[in-house]
């Protein structure tokens, strides 16, 4: 073969190997992300904390972990939440720990209650703004939900 031919081939490999690789690119991106949508992975992590009249509580008992296959956290770091599939919200979340909360009341695993009243308010922000709704939104990869009760 000479050098002309050797060359054109080498051009059209070159050329089909580049339009294979950019076809599986914008086939991938596409199934992934479709026009006009933002890719929401389903495997993430937020975090979040709660304190109660200046008390940090803590999620290091074994009752917290692993709860859920969707969402949860686990004893290495009890902060981190492992959100494993779409559209879980903050309610989902808390949902799978052995305690209960809402808009206004806080009651521990251990029967503690904290209820909004007088001075003292349950107060929820993500990502250091405050949100009273914020248990109707959905963990968003990186949030960083602080709920806190006290004056």
């Amino acid at each position: 073969m000479n050098k002309k031919a050797t060359l054109f081939v080498l051009i059209i490999l070159a050329l089909a190997i580049t339009g294979t690789i950019s076809w599986q690119l914008f086939s991938n991106q596409n199934q992934n992300s479709p026009a006009g949508q933002v890719n929401t992975s389903n495997d993430f992590t937020a975090s979040f904390e709660i304190f109660t009249n200046g008390t940090k509580r803590i999620f290091t008992a074994a009752m917290y972990h692993n709860q859920s296959p969707d969402v949860f956290i686990q004893n290495s770091d009890p902060s981190i939440i492992y959100v494993k599939k779409a559209g879980i919200t903050w309610t989902d979340f808390f949902e799978t720990l052995p305690f209960s909360i809402n808009k206004t009341c806080l009651v521990t695993g251990t029967k503690e209650t904290y209820c909004s009243q007088g001075n003292k308010k349950l107060r929820f922000f993500i990502n250091g703004l405050e949100m009273p709704n914020a248990l109707d939104l959905k963990i968003q990869p990186g949030d960083a939900l602080r709920v806190t009760y006290g004056n």
